[in-house]
């Protein structure tokens, strides 16, 4: 069967082919795999930017919404006060008389 050396270098250079094939086997079934993995978390690191996304314009939307209402309420807020500012200088120029006529009639 083997009668030369040159029979034993092709024995030996096929079972190094085959050990060769079968190491590039698993490290592309492995590869496979982790390119695998890879796409499933880059799926979902997409679907929590796109939740992120939507939070982002939702918040912003809330806040432009609201900036109206707080510019309502900060009006409504300011005339309130001048209301009830106007209603104390009312009420101390109707004090004021009394207390200069109760002041007259005791001296």
């Amino acid at each position: 069967m083997l009668e030369t050396s040159k029979d034993i270098l092709n024995v030996s250079i096929a079972g190094a082919v085959i050990v060769l094939v079968i190491f590039l086997c698993f490290a592309l079934y492995y590869l496979i795999a982790n390119l695998k993995r890879i796409n499933r978390i880059s799926g979902q690191v997409e679907k929590g930017v796109t939740k992120i996304d939507n939070l982002v314009d939702l918040i912003k939307n809330k806040v432009n919404q609201s900036s109206s209402y707080l510019f309502l309420f900060g009006k409504l807020a300011e005339k309130a006060m001048s209301y009830f500012i106007s209603k104390k200088d009312k009420k101390n120029e109707e004090e004021s008389p009394k207390n200069s006529k109760k002041n007259y009639k005791r001296k």
